[in-house]
């Protein structure tokens, strides 16, 4: 069944829609976005009716590493240090995931057609992240003049440093710039006035940051408050850092169409690292236990996956089944789902590249995390960026904890089987 998601974007408009809201508490419709928020942990900060100015203190620039979602936990981490140190934020395009920038170069040109980038705007909502904190697109500071050139380099850890490599692909340089470490920052008062007094003379300092300035910030961040002022902003962000209303829209049209507003589970399949994809494109290899090991770190996920999937669906009593996965192991999934008599849910690039004109796993990955988000229920891959991600914007959207876990006994050595809940 086609999408008809070209249609839907020209009649639909999302001007308030989804902004700062919540889906409902367990105690209600579950999965059906509330025009209010629900109870959080944490009281997020109001949204101002125009954009913020910006600081005088200066600018931070994020020098983001890998694929889409770290470099996502990486810019929640430099916009909660920017609340911290009050400065002004230069927000700029997500880097695709590496195989797309390889296949949009011919000899480091390139290719006409072919992007290297996803437009902040096309995934996230800057208008309504402007209206929570001080911010400024990359295009707005060339448009008024600024050269692109730090001043200085704010960086943790040396073996990040060659992720300068990013910024100079979203023509920012280095040139010239004081590159300042802070090796052990726990973000305790005294760090944080020392760091502020470290770049206060810099007026465009960049920040080389993963798992840096938050500890867990892509994987295992604690969604409760901790006390943590780093931390703590970090949960804020996550709140006001919400999808594009074309993303939002499309993931609308997705539930409407191919799930038809029925409750739904969702799921992440993340086989870890990339190598082990091979095992679950070639069924023989499943078997030898030495290959598993040398490839997967989660080699059991294969053989847990279904039955959790559908302990959930049946506990929970929900009809349909949305999955997020690469695409070259969804006839492998949907194979084995089927064989248990369930029918899995994907979103194909084809949809994508009939609403946005193109094809891009990067974004197809931000569509898919839209859909997750409005799940009943949620299941996820222990150690990955996108499940980390799904989880820290469920919270933030005040869904019910328990309803938000992980596939559990999925290593060779593992504990006594339980859900395990995302932390």
């Amino acid at each position: 069944m086609r999408l008809l998601l070209g249609f839907l974007i020209l009649l639909r408009s999302t001007d308030t829609a989804i902004l700062g809201q919540a889906i409902a508490s367990p105690n209600n419709n579950i999965g059906v976005y509330s025009t209010h928020r629900s109870t959080l942990a944490f009281e997020e900060s109001p949204e101002a009716p125009k954009r913020l100015p910006k600081q005088r203190a200066g600018y931070l620039y994020p020098v983001l590493s890998w694929g889409p979602n770290n470099q996502v936990a990486g810019l929640k981490e430099v916009l909660a240090l920017g609340r911290i140190l009050q400065r002004t934020v230069i927000l700029h395009d997500i880097l695709n995931h590496y195989d797309e920038q390889q296949a949009a170069l011919v000899g480091g040109q390139p290719v006409q057609g072919q992007a290297l980038t996803m437009p902040f705007d096309l995934v996230f909502n800057f208008n309504h992240i402007a209206r929570h904190q001080s911010v400024v697109s990359q295009k707005e500071m060339f448009d008024a003049g600024w050269d692109g050139i730090l001043d200085a380099v704010l960086h943790f850890e040396d073996e990040f440093l060659v992720q300068i490599k990013n910024a100079l692909v979203l023509n920012v340089s280095d040139t010239g710039a004081t590159y300042i470490k802070f090796p052990y920052f726990n973000c305790t008062e005294g760090e944080i006035e020392a760091l502020g007094k470290a770049i206060q003379q810099y007026e465009y300092v960049g920040v080389i940051a993963y798992e840096h300035i938050v500890q867990g910030a892509g994987h295992g961040v604690k969604l409760y408050l901790t006390g943590n002022s780093c931390h703590d902003e970090f949960l804020q962000v996550t709140a006001q850092l919400t999808k594009s209303d074309q993303v939002v829209q499309l993931a609308a049209a997705f539930r409407e169409q191919m799930l038809m507003n029925k409750s739904y589970i969702a799921v992440h399949i993340r086989p870890y690292p990339d190598k082990c994809l091979y095992v679950w494109r070639h069924p023989d290899a499943v078997n030898d236990e030495t290959k598993l090991k040398e490839m997967c770190k989660n080699p059991r996920l294969i053989n847990v996956f279904v039955g959790q999937t559908l302990h959930n669906m049946k506990k929970r009593k929900l009809r349909g089944l949305f999955v997020m996965s690469y695409p070259s192991i969804r006839d492998r999934i949907t194979e084995m789902y089927r064989a248990a008599g369930v029918k899995p849910i994907f979103f194909d690039e084809d949809d994508l590249e009939e609403a946005v004109g193109y094809r891009s796993v990067s974004l197809l990955g931000m569509v898919e995390e839209e859909i997750a988000l409005g799940a009943d229920v949620f299941i996820g891959t222990s150690y990955s960026s996108i499940t980390g991600i799904i989880s820290q914007e469920r919270y933030a959207r005040g869904i019910w904890p328990g309803r938000t876990i992980a596939f559990s006994k999925t290593s060779f050595h593992v504990a006594p089987h339980k859900d395990k809940p995302v932390s």
